[in-house]
């Protein structure tokens, strides 16, 4: 466990040292906020919610977008000596994961001054958010571990990612339509059921296949 904090502390650092990256991503949220605000002027409860995801979603692909590509040739020879590809892999997640939480609490934040708060759940979104983070933080970093041996990493990882995301955007929004009191669901354990399986679903893929895509 302390091989792997040693990476996600490396990756802190490597983003303290590159700290327009992370304003490039908070801009990127306070302007689409901003713009989608200016054009509804009023926000219902629906909208919110797909406003939300939607934001949350393509920011997400922002930054975990360059998970594996600021890292230079000589490094990857360096971290394939000294760490098994499970580490670095669970370093990856666990340092993402962070940071999209830090982007769904910013987001949150966000809507709430321009929007306000239509949630009647808070705290059910809040665990749909950290189960999103989590869920979305191993998928994205799969894909950019797949997109990296390509020329075209940003597109790939859009490429890839976009089609995947959908089954888990479609239980989000059932979710955050239960949070918000729009659903006449009273019972929202079978979309969170879905949800941890999908995730589920998503870790054994990426622990089955990281290995391989690391060694070659």
């Amino acid at each position: 466990m302390g091989r792997i904090w040693n990476l996600v502390s490396t990756e802190a650092r490597i983003e303290l040292r590159e700290r327009f990256a992370l304003a490039g991503i908070l801009l990127y949220v306070l302007s689409s906020s901003f713009i989608v605000f200016s054009i509804w002027r009023q926000l219902p409860a629906r909208e919110w919610g797909l406003t939300f995801w939607v934001i949350f979603l393509f920011s997400s692909l922002m930054a975990v977008l360059k998970t594996f590509g600021r890292e230079s040739e000589g490094r990857y020879f360096y971290y394939y000596t000294l760490y098994h590809p499970l580490e670095l892999f669970a370093a990856k997640v666990l340092y993402n994961a962070v940071l999209l939480i830090f982007i769904f609490f910013s987001l949150w934040f966000v809507l709430f001054v321009m929007a306000g708060n239509h949630m009647v759940r808070g705290w059910w979104f809040l665990v749909t958010g950290l189960i999103a983070s989590v869920g979305l933080s191993i998928l994205l970093t799969l894909i950019s571990s797949i997109a990296i041996k390509t020329q075209q990493n940003a597109s790939m990882t859009a490429i890839l990612a976009l089609p995947l995301m959908i089954p888990i955007l479609i239980n989000l929004l059932r979710l955050t339509s239960y949070s918000l009191g729009t659903t006449p669901d009273q019972n929202p354990w079978n979309e969170v059921t879905l949800l941890a399986s999908i995730v589920s679903l998503v870790t054994a893929m990426s622990l089955w296949l990281f290995p391989y895509l690391w060694r070659s």
